[in-house]
């Protein structure tokens, strides 16, 4: 690894790092599900911004990898199916 890729690296880590930070302190009621998001995004797009700096080669894994975090990451959760088939009770 010559001394350019080395440094694009360490820039890219620390502007990842800076944005963690940033999003951390930008938290107020712990981990719920839209902080998580919210971190999981930077985490992914870190990663995939250093891989991008490596050979192609291992890019292709990599990048398949952190799309299929990124899916489960951000995917919507599904609505479970009641047990009534659909039908809704009122309420007497």
């Amino acid at each position: 690894m010559d001394t350019n890729t080395c440094s694009i690296t360490w820039i890219i880590a620390g502007l990842g790092l800076i944005a963690l930070v940033g999003v951390f302190c930008r938290m107020k009621q712990g981990f719920g599900p839209n902080n998580l998001k919210a971190v999981g995004i930077v985490i992914v797009a870190t990663f995939a911004a250093l891989l991008a700096t490596k050979d192609a080669g291992a890019l292709t894994a990599g990048v398949g990898l952190l799309g299929s975090v990124a899916g489960y990451l951000f995917g919507s959760p599904k609505e479970k199916d009641d047990k009534s088939g659909g039908a809704t009770k009122t309420p007497q």
